[in-house]
């Protein structure tokens, strides 16, 4: 048997894969750095509420969760690195770090990638005002700082997330004025038949429905925003029927949460050269990796949701599972170890997988939305380019997403394609009758994020500059 490799695991990610992954690591014998860019740990679902938050929000199993997680790594050997992003990524797998103390880098080592999904979103006409919110960007308000995005709220978009974030409004009190969903009603019953295998999710489920549909909210099925336009008290929005755009309803409302399912991310995995493959089920780019998260890096692992989004349950198995194969690849635990400490998390993952897939089809309902922008339509907010602008240069020869970019700066601003990534693609595939896999994806590029100049520069003072001597005369 080859010699015990007990060198370093850097974890990116504290969420519920993260951490679990680092957790699960340290007890095997690993020295564990986990990084995430949040002050506390828990990632987007146990995100850490502020004191406010836990006076003014009824309690939840998102903060009792969250706390349990947090106690697990105050109490383990992991080292957590706490607002820390990681900016860049090397051939070797050097990060680049940003943190409290500066910059600084991780040398070599393995790396879990573990850094969850980001919101997809699809514009419309006036979808730039500051009184629309991404679906998560409202639940994280919520739920992290204890405020309503407005006392009145159109929700819309697709997936579970749509109704969780109209059952939270009303939690706290506020009213939604609709529910605008791009699914429709067969899928939603296709999946409550599903979520027959994941009995804590149907409960849930069970109960947000119960309570709006007490509330006497209107629902829209295969409806999307179309339209908003700021008014004295609010907004003034309007829905149109997916299958009949003629069709209007119209609301007003303080605030919109708006959002069409997640997609993982995958800026550090393009960056690093791992193979990736498009989910046509769920509508994104997504790594290839095996059921424990192995990558066609052989020390680059995919755990979570960045390797696929399927949600909480599933990340907490696939970031356990993972972990197991770390230790099994570096001869840490044997093949029979390893079967033994993933069987059950692997059978359980096979269950909730097949109802996280049902999911996915929900999540992806508003995928031919992107593709029928007015051309007036702002796509690139970063930029400020317009659909009209993408289609001249579709018309013009632009046959992929780099050329599109290279061509409109589409996704050149500071969110790297974050929020126009998907609707330049509708619109490319939709023009030239290609697939998302011809249209490719936007180029990943160091930095990941803006960097502050000074953590570039350092402090300095004018007098320190050394001056070339003058030229002579």
């Amino acid at each position: 048997m080859s010699k015990l490799d007990r060198s370093p695991v850097t974890v990116i990610g504290g969420g519920v894969a993260g951490s679990t992954a680092a957790i699960a690591l340290s007890r095997h014998g690993l020295p564990v750095t986990l990084i995430d860019e949040q002050p506390s740990a828990g990632g987007q679902i146990f995100r850490a509420p502020s004191s406010y938050a836990r006076q003014t929000v009824p309690p939840n199993h998102e903060f009792s969760g969250g706390d349990a997680l947090r106690q697990k790594l105050a109490t383990s050997n992991v080292r957590v690195r706490l607002s820390t992003r990681v900016w860049g990524l090397s051939p070797s797998l050097t990060l680049d770090l940003l943190g409290p103390d500066g910059m600084d880098q991780i040398p070599p080592s393995t790396v879990v990638v573990a850094n969850g999904a980001t919101e997809r979103f699809f514009p419309f006409q006036g979808w730039t005002t500051p009184r629309i919110t991404g679906l998560a960007g409202a639940s994280i308000l919520m739920r992290n700082g204890g405020t309503l995005p407005g006392q009145s709220v159109v929700v819309a978009g697709s997936g579970p997330l749509l109704f969780s974030v109209a059952h939270q409004v009303l939690e706290m009190g506020g009213k939604v004025t609709a529910i605008i969903d791009s699914g429709n009603r067969a899928d939603w019953a296709r999946l409550g038949a599903m979520l027959t295998l994941d009995s804590s999710r149907l409960t849930q489920a069970a109960a947000w429905m119960l309570r709006l549909r007490k509330a006497g909210i209107p629902v829209h099925h295969r409806s999307f925003l179309s339209a908003a336009e700021e008014t004295e008290t609010g907004l003034l929005l309007t829905v149109s029927d997916m299958d009949h755009p003629e069709r209007h309803h119209f609301y007003t409302a303080e605030a919109a949460a708006c959002g069409y399912g997640l997609k993982p991310s995958t800026l550090i995995t393009r960056t690093a050269g791992v193979q990736h493959r498009y989910d046509s089920l769920g509508g994104y780019l997504e790594p290839v990796t095996d059921v424990a998260g192995r990558t066609s890096r052989p020390d680059l692992y995919v755990t979570g949701d960045a390797a696929g989004i399927r949600g909480m349950a599933v990340a907490r198995l696939r970031g356990l599972v993972t972990a197991h194969a770390v230790a099994h690849d570096r001869r840490l635990i044997s093949a029979k170890a390893y079967a033994r400490l993933t069987t059950t998390p692997l059978r359980h993952l096979r269950r909730l997988d097949a109802v996280s897939r049902r999911m996915l089809p929900l999540m992806n309902a508003g995928r031919t939305i992107g593709a029928r922008l007015p051309d007036d339509t702002i796509v690139c907010r970063c930029e400020r380019v317009k659909a009209g602008t993408l289609r001249t240069a579709i018309q013009s020869g632009a046959e992929d997403l780099n050329q599109l970019k290279a061509w409109t700066r589409c996704g050149m601003g500071p969110c790297q394609g974050r929020m126009c990534e998907d609707s330049a693609r509708a619109l490319l595939t939709a023009a030239c009758n290609s697939t998302p896999e011809e249209a490719g994806s936007f180029t990943a590029r160091i930095p990941f994020f803006p960097l502050p100049l000074t953590s570039v520069t350092g402090e300095f003072a004018y007098s320190d500059i050394p001056l070339p001597k003058a030229a002579p005369l």
